[in-house]
């Protein structure tokens, strides 16, 4: 058993760097400002002329949603990986008893802190003098003095402590020293730190603690890895739209006032960049996934993914959004097109439209999430959730196998 906890500590240990890791990679967030600096003013440059000079609203509307989810996309990415990196960091360090109502006194209470508990030693390892020795060491003032001040001019340290734990678990303490041994003992419960426990209850939790890290580092790895694609593609794309911008402001005999309009044949070059946005997007999110299959070749198909819904569901509702951004863009570039070349332009924005769905459809080989499965990712993603919502198949199974345990026991 020790052997074992020991074994623990340097696997945790090594998943916890692996989140350190992830939690200092600071290039999503660099990338943010990159982007976002020039996507807001140079695509409003756009938009307001349009809307100024009364020119096409259909390509107005279109080009503004296009620009619109693209800038947008990323944000939610980066605050799912956040809160991922919340729940790796942090569990819920619950107090109390399941209550029958939600008033009751005794309810359980949530108090977050640190995944990794407190460590205490175990009552099994020790003998009588042991013992006796353990208690007097943990009695000495320097000791207690590391958690509970030990002079009781603290500042008020005692009475705001006293209150945190009686605001939780309704605790009073002793005023003064009388109350320092209670003080300290809230302190290591806060700390998640249970003396009473023996070293097989010990390998139990850890072996338990060791399935959550597993699990979520294995969220968080994928979600860090697909933010991190998709915020790529998204800041390439702004750059090449944003540099188009600039372009048209440079021609422009106004100086960039655009007092006879923005000239359709940036709308249609900029639309173009949007159209081809959506499958670079569709593509950036599902690689992760595809790269680990392609590691592991004959075992299963890439479309079983999609048979556990928490490993892919905001990619899923990443490839509705590129859809709606690839309507959008292609319309633009169509009316553009018009706008700007008559029939050859209108010839241009359908020859755009055809390829860049064409490779949007390409960019999703073996995507098989169904339009359901869709709409509930978005819905999800939109709450700010990340997990498949209670299915009705799971509810028909559960009562076909009590029928069948009925059925048997007649």
């Amino acid at each position: 058993m020790r052997a074992f906890l020991q074994r623990s500590e340097v696997r945790l240990s090594t998943i916890h760097r692996v989140a350190q890791a992830l939690l200092g990679g600071s290039a999503l967030i660099l990338l943010m400002p990159l982007f976002l600096r020039d996507a807001f003013p140079k695509m409003m440059t756009i938009l307001i002329s349009l809307y100024d000079s009364h020119q096409n609203l259909l390509a107005t509307v279109a080009l503004g949603i296009a620009a619109t989810l693209v800038i947008l996309l990323p944000v939610p990415a980066i605050y799912l990986l956040v809160g991922d990196l919340l729940a790796f960091y942090f569990t819920s360090n619950t107090f109390g008893a399941h209550p029958d109502s939600p008033d009751d006194s005794k309810r359980v209470v949530f108090n977050p802190r640190f995944i990794i508990p407190g460590l205490g030693f175990n009552n099994d390892e020790l003998s009588a003098e042991t013992e006796r020795l353990l208690a007097d060491g943990r009695d000495d003032e320097w000791t207690r003095g590391l958690l509970v001040p030990r002079s009781t001019d603290d500042n008020g340290w005692r009475d705001r402590f006293d209150t945190r734990t009686h605001d939780v678990w309704g605790v009073v303490a002793e005023e003064g020293v009388a109350g320092d041994n209670e003080r300290v003992r809230q302190a290591f419960r806060l700390a998640g730190l249970n003396r009473d426990r023996t070293l097989a209850h010990d390998v139990a939790r850890t072996e338990a603690l060791m399935a959550r890290h597993v699990l979520a580092i294995r969220t968080l790895v994928l979600r860090y890895a697909k933010a991190l694609l998709l915020l790529i593609a998204t800041t390439v794309v702004t750059l090449a739209a944003s540099g188009l911008v600039d372009q048209a402001v440079r021609e422009d005999p106004s100086n960039g006032k655009f007092a006879g309009g923005f000239p359709f044949r940036f709308v249609f070059l900029v639309s173009v960049v949007y159209a081809f946005w959506a499958p670079m997007a569709a593509r950036s999110v599902t690689s992760p996934l595809r790269m680990i299959h392609r590691s592991t070749p004959g075992v299963g198909q890439h479309r079983d993914v999609h048979l556990d819904k928490t490993s892919n569901q905001f990619e899923t509702a990443t490839v509705f959004v590129t859809l709606v951004v690839l309507i959008a863009a292609n319309t633009a570039a169509i009316v553009a097109g018009v706008t700007a070349g008559g029939g050859a332009g209108l010839a241009a924005g359908i020859a755009v439209a055809a390829v860049s769905t064409g490779a949007w459809l390409l960019a999703l080989n073996d995507f098989s999430a169904s339009p359901r499965d869709t709409v509930s990712a978005v819905g999800l993603l939109l709450r700010g959730y990340d997990a498949p919502a209670p299915a009705s198949v799971v509810a028909r199974a559960r009562a076909l196998r009590a029928q069948a345990a009925e059925k048997k026991t007649r």
